[in-house]
């Protein structure tokens, strides 16, 4: 477990190349999960939308994770992360993440017009590259992140190939509403989830996956 809750938890994704459209979340406010390892709640998954002056908004993601052993503190798991966008087009992103004994993090930058900076750390290996494709990042709680299946982790800069699958539809309540919530699998390295968004506004609102026990995301708020 441990590392690999980089990979399951807080997977940053950055779809290269795939036009996508932040915009659609345009109305979003809050997205907050309650996390869950074999019934036993462990942390949180929080995603809040703040709007500045001139057409300048930034998504925060806040994910904590303590893990305990017959009621010790086994493993603590931080991860803050900042994306900033101008009309609707990313200009930076700064991460950093505290695991267990380990400090990473990825900053990435807009340099000029279609390239981008990048450089991070994970398991004290250093990512510093630029990249001048067309891209758009996305944590879980943009759909977009789907398009593509190139991706660099937010919490290192570490590019990572995924292969992603529709699997099914199931009716869900939302905010005391049926929804229809479209299920997806992703893979990759050391990657397997299972990850639900809503058919008619494409809002995240499930995940669940197995690593040395079941992992569930329960949702506690969307607006």
């Amino acid at each position: 477990m441990l590392r690999l809750l980089i990979y399951l938890v807080s997977y940053i994704l950055f779809p290269t190349i795939a036009n996508t459209h932040v915009q659609h979340y345009k109305n979003l406010q809050r997205i907050e999960f309650d996390i869950y390892r074999n019934n036993d709640l462990v942390g949180y998954h929080k995603v809040n939308v703040k709007k500045k002056g001139d057409n300048t908004k930034e998504i925060i993601t806040d994910i904590l994770i303590e893990v305990k052993i017959l009621g010790i503190k086994f493993h603590t798991y931080k991860s803050y992360g900042v994306e900033t966008y101008k009309n609707e087009e990313l200009i930076e992103f700064k991460s950093k993440t505290q695991d267990g004994s380990d400090n990473d993090y990825c900053n990435i930058k807009k340099i000029s017009n279609g390239k981008y900076s990048f450089d991070g750390m994970t398991e004290n290996k250093k990512y510093i590259y630029e990249l001048t494709e067309k891209f758009y990042p996305a944590l879980w709680w943009n759909h977009d992140s789907l398009l593509n299946n190139n991706y660099v982790l937010g919490q290192g800069c570490r590019n990572l190939k995924t292969k992603i699958t529709f699997l099914n539809k199931e009716t869900k309540k939302i905010n005391d509403k049926n929804e229809v919530v479209n299920f997806y699998n992703i893979k990759g390295d050391n990657l397997d989830i299972n990850i639900g968004y809503t058919e008619k506004d494409l809002k995240w609102v499930d995940m669940k996956f197995t690593l040395k026990g079941d992992w569930e995301y329960k949702l506690k708020n969307l607006n």
